[in-house]
């Protein structure tokens, strides 16, 4: 019979406890993935499941654009957002006003498009700007002769100065993108 030395007995040891420590970490960090998987899978859902089961339809009529801002291709781009935001999620078919059973109405008011400076370099020369698009949206069950909600809603985006009129298109077009994101949320979910 072979006899195990004292060096040999505190190695042996050693590694006994290593394999039973990465054994329990493995354990513990496996527990912390599941249990972070499970936290996290029902926080973000645009399952729609939250909605009313007789709601199949939602209508969003042109947005109206009372803001004078001097780009007219406003309105029908936040429609056209709107529009495909909701087809893609499909928790409501977009349906004409009078076929469906709710309607969002969006406006944007006057002074609803703002274009800031936002960042001034020494001696007050402006760097950056920001584009910020204001709405009021309506929120409405035709089925039921109510109103779900009646909301302002705000989103902007920032742009170069060097960018000129590209550049605030471009923001506009981020801003509006936000808003139709935004917009969604607000009609699918918090039921």
């Amino acid at each position: 019979m072979k006899r195990i030395t004292n060096y040999e007995l505190r190695i042996t040891k050693k590694n006994d406890h290593r394999r039973f420590f990465q054994r329990e970490l493995f354990s513990i960090r496996n527990l912390f993935f599941l249990l972070t998987l499970a936290v996290l899978s029902g926080c973000y859902s645009f399952t729609g499941a939250s909605l009313p089961s007789y709601l199949h339809t939602i209508a969003i009529p042109l947005v109206e654009d009372n803001s004078g801002f001097g780009q007219p291709d406003v309105r029908q781009n936040l429609t056209d957002n709107l529009i495909q935001k909701f087809t893609n999620e499909g928790s409501l078919r977009v349906a004409n006003v009078s076929n469906a059973d709710a309607v969002l109405e969006v406006s944007i008011p006057s002074n609803g498009i703002l274009d800031e400076s936002v960042s001034v370099r020494p001696g007050d020369q402006t760097t950056t700007k920001r584009v910020t698009l204001h709405v009021h949206a309506i929120y409405r069950d035709q089925k039921k002769q109510k109103l779900f909600w009646e909301n302002d809603f705000t989103q902007s985006s920032d742009y170069p100065i060097s960018q000129n009129l590209a550049g605030l298109r471009t923001a506009l077009h981020d801003a509006e993108d936000k808003l139709s994101e935004t917009l969604l949320i607000a009609a699918i979910s918090n039921w």
